[in-house]
């Protein structure tokens, strides 16, 4: 299978046009109130409303399409979703303008990883039973940033890069990989950090990387990010256990996090709590791999 060769990692001008915040194209276009726009908290700096609509940085183009169209067309009550802006550049303009889309702002406090973990799998649970039946994108084939790289090690078996402590981490992982049955569906990859909750309202799930594989691995990208980052008890690991491929998804979360942070480590761009990565993360890996040794 490929290898990381063709991943790529943004550079500085990728950055720099984020930093700038939205053109004026793009406020425009989506009616967005200009002069009282503001950089929201969280994702680098780089979200901004005007108290009534989100404008966000769109990384692949066919990605946020085809999520916007998943979201106009949404029925499900028992959790909400980020309600889409179209531009107003008229039919066939796409759901961007100049990098950037638009949603409704979604009311809400951010879950607590903490204390709320139930919350959370419920909002997940809820989420992925409204997607479960959606197919699957084309767009997936072509992404080519660090955590779809990520999902193909876990799933598709390409060749990791790394510095020595990553790539020994996840050679232990890959030599416990076994077939998973369940089927594949849409998945949100980073659930645990974006959920919204607030009174009288369903759970909002926002800031959606689809990938398509069993449902259970969500969850299991949740937990292994609770505990590694956040944490949170070992005993998750059990306590959120779902069908008989759960330790199986489990390795594979774990290899889904691994990848990027070895590509990033490689080309010398760990940062952040990526840097301690490979360190918080070995004891979830002994507990994970003596669960499938005890099967």
């Amino acid at each position: 299978m490929g290898g990381a060769a063709g991943v790529r990692l943004m550079q500085e001008p990728d950055w720099a046009w984020r930093r700038r915040g939205p053109t004026a194209s793009a406020v425009d276009a989506f009616g967005v109130r200009g002069g009282s726009l503001r950089r929201l908290p969280g994702g680098a700096g780089h979200v901004w409303t005007d108290g009534r609509l989100v404008l966000k940085p769109v990384g692949c183009v066919p990605e946020h399409t085809w999520v916007c169209e998943v979201y106009a067309a949404w029925t499900s009550d028992e959790v909400r979703v980020p309600r889409p802006v179209a531009p107003a550049a008229g039919p066939g303009a796409g759901c961007s303008v100049d990098g950037w889309g638009a949603h409704v702002f979604v009311p809400g406090r951010d879950a607590d990883p903490s204390r709320e973990l139930a919350a959370i799998k419920e909002a997940s649970d809820a989420f992925h039973r409204a997607v479960a039946d959606l197919p699957r994108p084309a767009f997936m084939d072509c992404r080519d940033d660090p955590w779809a790289f990520g999902d193909r090690l876990a799933w598709e078996g390409a060749e990791p890069e790394g510095d020595p402590a990553t790539l020994a981490m996840i050679a232990r992982l890959r030599a416990a990989l076994a077939p998973v049955r369940g089927p594949d569906q849409p998945i949100h990859g980073d659930v645990l950090p974006n959920v919204l909750l607030a009174d009288r309202l369903a759970p909002a799930v926002i800031d959606w990387p689809p990938y398509f594989r069993p449902a259970g691995t969500a969850n299991a990208v949740a937990v292994t990010d609770a505990v590694t980052f956040r944490g949170a008890p070992m005993s998750l690991l059990e306590e959120w256990e779902s069908g008989p491929d759960w330790d199986q998804l489990l390795i594979r979360a774990l290899l889904y996090r691994l990848g990027p942070t070895g590509i990033f480590a490689a080309r010398n761009r760990l940062m952040g709590s990526l840097v301690t990565h490979v360190e918080r993360v070995r004891p979830v890996v002994d507990a994970v791999l003596a669960r499938v040794r005890a099967g």
